[in-house]
């Protein structure tokens, strides 16, 4: 992924630790309050020295790609898509921009044509040269306080490393072959130059500076016998922070943070789906617990209602049973004498009168089947009896062809639970 150098200097990032590849494996650089750094600790390999987040990774320059070539700015916005190309042409480039991971940044502008420095990361970078923690990350020339217009030499791993810089601006590095700086290591150097000077990007007058790690310097005659540039020896310095850090990442960091971004966001919607849920049970726990305790409020206020609802429903029941001898609809002798005034003449009696506070049974024997229907009919039509609802099945017939009906009535309104006692009429009539 293509990417622009990027000013990222803050107070947190200028004082976090650096961990940066040396001669015999890493070194980790902390700042103290003075601004200066100091050694932290070494390990052989980068993981042990567990990197924290807010570090800076100085990636060693045997494990990225240094490029600067020209290109025309007549378009800005196909910078990126011509640095691709170059990359793809040198097969530096991943299957596709989004498995490329590249910064570049402009050096220097001749009319119409910019020089570029690209520095490309390789997609299956070893998990030994990066941390997922951390979000920064740089190549290890930018953490050193490179000369200007020179070569410098240094050592990364076990191998020596060379970084070029025009003006004050890092513009190529590589690592050399050459087990020391003498005359082969020179040659090398002039070799790694000559493509540059042809290119326009260097001047032919570069001194060149070695920074060694320990107490003694390297031996540096056969270098000056060969009459190659100037050369001169300095203990390695402390690294610095770039002010101008790549902005881009190892292809499997992307990946990794990535991955935690997107366990994060399952960890908030968990989080919320269980608050939801927390907040819906505690809701229907303050609910639950509000009606328990108003069925126990309304279970309060029956039992202490209850007395005088006792005594109300003794006095109705009081009331309902003087209901019959009060209103002369509803006395027994009233509904018998009623009842007997419908009796024909001849031919009908009543053998059985039983009246109860609602309800009343008529039975009796007819000498012919139609009388006794015919009775019932009058005791059902007759409107002095209109406060019962009467009910009869067909009579029965006996021998001889007389026949034995029942009359049913019940007091319209009449709640049968309020039923107390019965009268009995048995006597013929």
């Amino acid at each position: 992924m293509g990417g622009k150098i990027k000013n990222r200097s803050t107070r947190h990032r200028e004082h976090g630790p650096i961990y940066r590849p040396a001669a015999g494996g890493w070194q980790q650089w902390e700042s103290s309050e003075d601004g200066s750094r100091s050694l932290a600790g070494t390990a052989m390999e980068l993981e042990d020295l567990n990197p924290t987040t807010g570090g800076l990774i100085a990636v060693p320059v045997r494990r990225a790609f240094s490029l600067a070539f020209w290109l025309p700015m007549d378009d800005p916005t196909l910078l990126d898509d011509l640095v691709f190309t170059q990359l793809e042409l040198r097969g530096l480039a991943g299957r596709s921009r989004q498995a490329t991971t590249f910064a570049r940044q402009e050096i220097a502008r001749e009319e119409n044509e910019a020089l570029l420095q690209v520095v490309v990361l390789p997609s299956n970078l070893a998990p030994r040269y990066w941390h997922g923690d951390v979000t920064e990350y740089t190549v290890s020339p930018l953490c050193l306080p490179l000369e200007a217009d020179a070569v410098t030499l240094w050592m990364e791993e076990g191998i020596w490393t060379a970084a070029v810089t025009r003006g004050t601006t890092l513009l190529h590095f590589q690592a050399l072959t050459s087990p020391e700086p003498d005359a082969s290591m020179a040659l090398e150097i002039w070799m790694m130059l000559a493509p540059l000077e042809a290119g326009r990007m260097v001047n032919s007058d570069l001194v060149c500076l070695v920074y060694y790690e320990g107490e003694t310097a390297p031996e540096l005659e056969s270098w000056r016998s060969s009459q190659g540039m100037t050369i001169e020896a300095r203990p390695l310095p402390s690294p610095i922070r770039p002010a101008k850090s790549l902005e881009c990442m190892p292809l499997p960091v992307q990946q990794v943070q990535a991955a935690k971004v997107a366990g994060s966001r399952r960890q908030r919607l968990v989080l919320v789906a269980a608050a939801i849920y927390f907040l819906l049970v505690l809701t229907l726990a303050v609910n639950t617990l509000r009606l328990h305790w108003k069925a126990g409020d309304l279970q309060a206020n029956l039992e202490s209602k209850a007395p005088a609802v006792a005594v109300t429903k003794e006095t109705m029941q009081r009331w309902n049973a003087l209901n019959a001898a009060i209103d002369p609809l509803g006395y027994p002798l009233e509904i018998l004498y009623q009842t007997a005034r419908l009796l024909p003449k001849d031919g009908v009696r009543l053998t059985l009168f039983e009246m109860t506070l609602g309800r009343v049974v008529i039975q009796g024997e007819a000498s012919t089947f139609p009388a006794a229907q015919r009775f019932q009919d009058e005791v059902k039509k007759n409107p002095d009896l209109a406060i019962y609802e009467w009910t009869a099945e067909n009579p029965r017939s006996l021998p001889k062809g007389s026949a034995r009906f029942q009359i049913d009535g019940t007091l319209r309104g009449f709640n049968s639970s309020e039923e107390r006692g019965s009268i009995d009429a048995g006597a013929d009539i």
